[in-house]
């Protein structure tokens, strides 16, 4: 005997239920390898927004580090030029442009080290941004007439106010450690521009 069949009334509770579930993706017909390697695409291009958001939010911040490099590296390498092929003549400039090399070497150094830390590369394309060849040819000149103590601490003075300005900027948008590494190499610079020479 087969068993009766149940109250068409209640034929809603044996049909198919599977109708009422959704797919993330919308039914394009395709065969399930397809739709498998569809989500992972969709997937990526996700997490490729997300990631590019999340890594423009700190490219101000890693932009600005490099600026001070920079910045950094000019005055270092016009300080050398003094130093070694110009010869400064005033032992008091001569104090100076040791201290400046000392200090900027300092702040470079560490500097350098915490972007390593954050696995951020500078290449020397970016560190040599600044790089001014017509301050040699002044420096020269200024070296040929007798002039060089006074033409090296004029630019002293200009070249170590921008690097002020550059690290406030990047301080501005620096996390903990660095906001504390740029208030130390502030307060060395802003040292260095109320030594005699530099203050006259």
């Amino acid at each position: 005997m087969q068993p009766q069949n149940p109250n068409p009334d209640f034929d809603f509770m044996f049909k198919d239920k599977q109708s009422s579930k959704k797919s993330l993706l919308p039914s394009l017909n395709l065969p399930k390898p397809a739709k498998i390697g569809l989500a992972i695409v969709v997937g990526l291009i996700i997490l490729t927004v997300i990631s590019s958001l999340l890594s423009g939010r700190n490219k101000g911040s890693t932009q600005a580090f490099i600026d001070v490099l920079a910045r950094g590296q000019e005055t270092q390498r016009v300080t050398q030029l003094v130093q070694q092929q110009l010869q400064l003549q005033d032992p008091q400039t001569t104090a100076l442009a040791a201290t400046v090399s000392s200090c900027l070497a300092s702040d470079t150094a560490q500097i350098t080290s915490y972007l390593s830390k954050n696995h951020i590369k500078v290449n020397a394309t970016q560190l040599a941004a600044d790089k001014d060849p017509s301050t040699d040819a002044n420096m020269q000149t200024a070296s040929q007439n007798n002039n060089l103590d006074s033409a090296y601490v004029n630019y002293l003075k200009g070249a170590l106010g921008k690097y002020e300005t550059d690290l406030q900027t990047a301080y501005k948008s620096a996390g903990p450690n660095g906001k504390q590494l740029l208030q130390t190499a502030f307060g060395s610079t802003d040292t260095l521009l109320t030594t005699p020479p530099l203050k006259s």
